[in-house]
């Protein structure tokens, strides 16, 4: 039977202080946000405490701290009190190597601080062979903790559906431009949207007896390309504008990496198949309920980011 959110904080949840890491990226800026709304106190970690989104985040009522999870000293001292905590790595910003050592940087914190829950921001399906960097980059860590002893559970977001309109990411060139000729218009694609990636890990936060040494792949919904840019032309009035890039010229531009995933994925998605994807997404429903599709995620954004309240609906138990 569910657990409803009272019994929960009965049960220990009187200690609602959460250590947030990558608070000013996507996935810690979408978890520290909804703690922040549910009363938690967050303590949000940045190289620059000073920058635009810091500064958004302590008008919210985060403690916005310095910290770089390349200085172990820093970590020491940011870790302090806290016994809750999100990992999140950017390979982007760190590079492959950076990516991991940043990790176990923050493994090596967590432990000499007792950390008692430890939600890491990971990647992929947990296959250490997947042949995608910052897949397996994210294997390695989780290992690393598991070495140490560390009660954590493994995220693994698929493609987030910002994909397709932030500017960070590109979507004429990536998601629209090269994606297509890797995975056509027509196969199934899994989405989920930043917001909801939030609400999953603060769920599991408030849920820690349930998810304490398991695993997550989080799917919103499941989309062709095809039905995306129809579903985008419907809501936005026109279709999205994408530049189809010969391969050879995105990789000069934007290396390997992207071109090795979506290669991947295209291969993975044919394996799981659409049954496989709709189990996925009914166990992502089952700790967020009230996660988007891809049409009522463009139209939150055609409304400017406006979007009905998300209900504080307990988490079901996941299906193994």
């Amino acid at each position: 039977m569910a657990k409803t959110i009272d019994v929960i904080w009965s049960k220990g949840m009187s200690d609602k202080r959460v250590l947030i890491f990558g608070a000013t990226g996507n996935v810690g800026g979408a978890t520290a946000r909804e703690m922040l709304k549910r009363g938690w106190h967050v303590r949000a970690v940045t190289r620059n405490p000073q920058s635009e989104k810091a500064r958004e985040l302590a008008a919210l009522g985060a403690e916005v701290v310095q910290g770089d999870m390349d200085d172990p000293v820093s970590l020491e001292r940011v870790f302090d009190g806290f016994r809750r905590v999100l990992s999140v790595q950017n390979w982007q910003i760190s590079g492959p190597e950076g990516e991991v050592r940043q990790g176990k940087h923050v493994a090596d914190a967590a432990r000499s601080a007792g950390v008692e829950h430890l939600v890491f921001a990971s990647a992929g399906v947990g296959d250490d062979h997947s042949g995608v960097p910052h897949f397996d980059n994210k294997i390695v860590i989780e290992k690393y903790m598991q070495a140490l002893g560390i009660p954590f559970t493994a995220v693994r977001p698929v493609p987030f559906m910002e994909l397709m309109t932030e500017k960070e990411f590109f979507p004429p060139v990536g998601i629209w431009g090269i994606a297509p000729k890797i995975l056509g218009w027509d196969a199934p694609f899994p989405w989920v949207a930043v917001r909801d990636i939030g609400i999953t890990n603060a769920n599991i936060f408030e849920n820690p007896e349930d998810w304490i040494g398991r695993e997550l792949i989080l799917c919103g919904d499941a989309k062709t390309l095809g039905e995306c840019r129809e579903i985008f032309r419907a809501v936005s009035g026109k279709k999205p504008f994408r530049i189809p890039l010969p391969q050879w010229l995105f990789r000069k531009m934007a290396g390997d990496e992207l071109i090795i995933m979506f290669e991947w994925m295209k291969h993975w998605i044919a394996d799981v198949g659409p049954q496989g994807l709709q189990h996925i997404r009914e166990n992502s429903l089952a700790v967020c309920p009230d996660m988007l599709d891809v049409e009522s995620w463009l139209k939150m954004k055609q409304n400017r980011g406006s979007a009905s309240p998300q209900a504080r609906v307990a988490p079901r138990k996941v299906s193994t």
